[in-house]
């Protein structure tokens, strides 16, 4: 991840300042086992032995409604059966990283009430998404919400005058856009700073930062931080509609989301009813005083109501804003296609190949891949005579068929692309030398039978293979050398009188 993308220039006072938060000894211990695959509950029974009202924290949650369990958990070693050890470890994290957050304070304006109850809304309905959707992050989730307003009360206390100015002028609880259009950055970029000197693990503080960045997220963004941003705008959709007084968009918007997975609207006002009793217990396991008001029915009633009252014709303009954003996302998506692809020939084009053979390397580099990667380069032969004699017109009928003859004769998973001119590449993402030169045998006959009828003539082409299979990767630089190799057979199979393939018979590049 980009450190520009959350780094933004923060103001001296908070990049220095001695009163930022910092970890209490038991949340660095169990920050740390969360990071060890190898640790146990004996380890972490041990760090909890030093925070015995941490490790009741657990019981009591392993026995509130967020579980439902239906029997008794009396001990850490019972609650880590029921629960799993990564549960209790991420459960053990969140509540020791809440233990440093201040309860209470009065900093020019900001509500600690109001954090508190839009932390532990953002918290549960996190949690309860992820079951909703039947999402593995639930956990993750559960801690994402207890820290994704974190930045705010850091701004408070450390920004004391500005940030109270902002809270004026907003008139209570600012959003991260209008930090972002006052101060020039955002809580959310405060939050995530921070969470990363604590060395909080990668997939909590991305999705945090990602969350209210959501523009700048990579397509190639691992899953679990996609699925958590996810989760986390539906539950800034929840902390609407339970906090705002403007709470019809927001209650549309959430129905209109889960509707893509098949979540009904009953089925979603249930579930924000539902909420209250899991926001209840969670505050009174963190022993924080929520705020009276109306039940989560009657918040419910207000937002059905405010629903009615703005009337068919601002649903319509919801429903048509949507579809806007709908066909601009097609639009953005067909226009990506078009960049991507080659014109005459249909297939991906150079940007796009080189995109993928980076993005294969990088799948082995980090693990994601181990089977060894193939590449395949060529072109058609004497095809400048060929363009001489017959015209540029002719020559474009047949890279044109020669792009089809290979959409026709690549495996599924591979990636055929146009390199340039009359030179083609393919990408076999699992491979080895022995399937490779089949392929690519195969490929080698399949355009040597290709015949093109053009103004009365009947037109044939034969091209030269030059492809390598590697298996061992150091560096991201490896794709040049890939190419290079690739090429080098190329030319050699050309030397060798052409409509031919040289494939290189090792798996590891030369010299290693």
């Amino acid at each position: 991840m980009p450190a520009s993308v959350f780094d933004k220039d923060l103001p001296a006072a908070l990049r220095d300042a001695d009163s930022l938060p910092s970890l209490p000894a038991v949340a660095v211990e169990v920050l740390r086992l969360t990071q060890d695959e190898n640790s146990t509950l004996d380890d972490l029974a041990a760090a909890l032995s030093r925070d015995p009202a941490l490790a009741a924290k657990i019981l009591r949650l392993s026995n509130s409604s967020l579980f439902s369990l239906g029997q008794e958990v009396t001990t850490l070693q019972r609650a880590t059966m029921v629960l799993g050890l990564k549960t209790v470890k991420l459960m053990s994290l969140s509540f020791s990283l809440v233990g440093a957050i201040p309860r209470k304070g009065a900093e020019n304006g900001f509500d600690f009430v109001e954090y508190w109850r839009r932390s532990l809304i953002r918290s549960v309905a996190a949690r309860s998404i992820a079951e909703l959707l039947r999402s593995p992050q639930g956990d993750q989730g559960f801690l994402c919400g207890l820290l994704v307003h974190f930045g705010r009360l850091v701004n408070a206390r450390v920004l004391s005058f500005e940030y109270g100015s902002v809270i004026a002028q907003c008139g209570g609880w600012p959003t991260c856009a209008d930090e972002e259009r006052l101060l020039g950055f955002s809580s959310s970029d405060v939050c995530t700073t921070l969470l990363r000197t604590w060395n909080v693990p990668d997939v909590i503080y991305q999705s945090i930062g990602y969350a209210s960045h959501t523009v700048e997220l990579p397509h190639d963004a691992p899953a679990n931080v996609r699925e958590l941003v996810e989760i986390l705008e539906l539950t800034e959709l929840v902390e609407r509609v339970l906090c705002d007084d403007d709470k019809a968009e927001p209650l549309v918007g959430l129905r209109a989301r889960l509707a893509q997975n098949s979540v009904t609207e009953t089925e979603v006002d249930a579930f924000l009813i539902g909420l209250e009793d899991g926001i209840s217990e969670t505050a009174s396991m963190l022993s924080i005083q929520l705020p009276g008001g109306l039940s989560h029915e009657e918040i419910m009633d207000e937002a059905r109501q405010q629903i009615v009252h703005v009337g068919l014709d601002a649903a319509l303009d919801l429903r048509n804003a949507n579809t806007d954003r709908e066909r601009l996302a097609n639009e953005k998506a067909s226009l990506l296609t078009q960049a991507n692809t080659d014109r005459l020939t249909g297939l991906p084009n150079r940007g796009f190949f080189d995109d993928a053979l980076a993005t294969e390397i990088r799948a082995r580099l980090s693990g994601e891949k181990s089977l060894a990667l193939g590449l395949v380069i060529f072109d058609l032969d004497h095809f400048k005579r060929f363009n001489d004699e017959h015209g540029h017109a002719a020559g474009d009928a047949v890279l044109r068929a020669i792009g089809a003859t290979l959409h026709r004769n690549t495996r599924q998973g591979d990636v055929a692309a146009r390199y340039g001119g009359e030179e083609f590449v393919i990408i076999a993402p699992a491979t080895n030398p022995l399937d490779l030169r089949t392929m690519v045998e195969r490929v080698r006959v399949a355009v040597e039978n290709t015949v093109v009828e053009h103004d009365g003539e009947t037109l044939r082409v034969t091209a030269s293979f030059g492809a390598a299979c590697i298996a061992e990767f150091r560096s991201e630089d490896d794709a040049n050398a890939m190419i290079k190799l690739s090429d080098s057979l190329l030319y050699r199979a050309k030397e060798r009188g052409r409509n031919r393939c040289e494939t290189y018979r090792k798996v590891r590049f030369p010299g290693r």
